[in-house]
């Protein structure tokens, strides 16, 4: 009995080791997973310099962001040949940064030109209601004019006899006298 407690005791210790190992190896798959699926500032800043040069405009607005946003790509990559990871990531990053801020500014000058074809039609709008008010003033007055000339042509004309009314009388009481 003795030996089967010890022969059963070293089987479990394999098992449990298999299994404190295949849950580690999962673990750092999964870990590995995430660090690979992480996006990378080079690609990152190479797309977005991408996007932002495909309307000339913004290329335009932000051409010193995207000229020094490529430079550090540039330089990173000198960097990295050379064996200089650590500073070559730095620079990366810079890249990164660099074509986020192209990218803002293209951003910025769309929704600065927006601006000003709203403020324009605002302005337009408001000519416009400025001139309908002015031309509803305009027919007021017109009609108050043609009013007091017509009330005083009416004072100016002598009325007929015929067209006069009558005097009003009082009305006559039921079983009064007349």
């Amino acid at each position: 009995m003795g030996t089967l407690a010890w022969l059963r005791c070293r089987v479990n210790r394999r098992k449990i080791a298999l299994a404190q190992g295949a849950s580690l190896l999962i673990l750092a798959a999964s870990i590995t997973g995430l660090a690979l699926s992480a996006p990378d500032a080079k690609a990152q800043a190479v797309s977005i310099l991408a996007e932002v040069k495909k309307a000339p405009q913004a290329a335009r607005v932000a051409a010193e962001s995207i000229t020094k946003a490529e430079d550090a790509l540039r330089r990173s990559a000198q960097m990295r040949a050379s064996g200089d990871q650590s500073h070559g990531a730095m620079l990366e990053e810079t890249a990164l940064e660099w074509a986020k801020a192209a990218e803002l500014l293209a951003k910025t000058a769309d929704r600065e030109q927006r601006l000003a074809e709203l403020q324009t039609k605002t302005t337009d709008i408001e000519d416009k209601v400025f001139r309908a008010q002015a031309l509803v003033e305009q027919t007021v007055a017109r009609r108050a004019r043609a009013e007091e000339a017509l009330r005083k042509l009416d004072e100016k004309l002598p009325v007929p006899a015929a067209a006069k009314p009558a005097a009003v009388k009082p009305a006559a009481r039921p079983g009064a006298k007349p």
